[in-house]
């Protein structure tokens, strides 16, 4: 008889998201790099802070953030979603940022791509085409490998946004939305993943059997 794969009944493991002691890390080692070395010319390590930031506060998958473009920004629409033209299946949505996010991308847009024109990449390669998955994927390693964070990658930061988004709204229809997940029970596994409720529930139970 086959050996029949059992599907995980649980959420994430815990090595497929960032915490927050973890997201602190990172993102104070990019502000550091920035702060540090952009005065004079670095140009690479502000590129670096916005493709971790973009990936961290959009949700957005690897092949959406390569894809994108300045008029799907709010830089050229005026409003504070970035528009997704051809997500997961080719399916066209938008996804809504917060207004620190939109200031940021605004900033990076007049610094280094002022002169772009609205069907120019945001972030371009060498030669002025679209950054590719394997260059953000590569980016992505070296820059956990220097924050001291193993293995990062742009799906990681997908994961990390989605568990970060639950934790604060409880909201699987909106989370599914941004996502751009069609099947409601892929968006459900962040549910099943959170921890906050059961640990508040744990540390409960731990303080009720010392007390017996």
């Amino acid at each position: 008889m086959k050996n029949k794969r059992i599907k995980s009944q649980g959420g994430l493991p815990p090595n497929k998201y960032l915490s927050n002691e973890q997201i602190k890390k990172l993102l104070r080692h990019l502000k550091v790099q920035v702060e540090r070395f952009e005065p004079v010319g670095r140009q690479r390590l502000f590129v670096n802070y916005m493709i971790v930031d973009v990936l961290l506060n959009s949700g957005l998958r690897a092949a959406e953030f390569c894809q994108l473009r300045i008029k799907d920004l709010p830089y050229y629409h005026g409003k504070a979603v970035i528009d997704v033209r051809e997500g997961k299946g080719c399916k066209q949505r938008s996804v809504q940022i917060s207004l620190g996010l939109v200031e940021r991308i605004n900033q990076y847009i007049k610094r280094y791509r002022k002169n772009a024109k609205p069907n120019s990449f945001l972030f371009v390669s060498e030669r002025g085409g679209p950054t590719s998955y394997r260059a953000i994927y590569s980016k992505l390693r070296i820059i956990g490998r220097s924050a001291g964070i193993v293995r990062l990658t742009p799906h990681m930061l997908r994961h990390t946004y989605s568990m970060v988004l639950y934790e604060i709204s409880k909201d699987t229809f909106g989370l599914q939305d941004q996502l751009g997940h069609r099947n409601p029970q892929t968006t459900h596994i962040y549910a099943k993943t959170s921890n906050v409720q059961m640990s508040q529930q744990l540390e409960k139970m731990e303080r009720h059997l010392q007390n017996l």
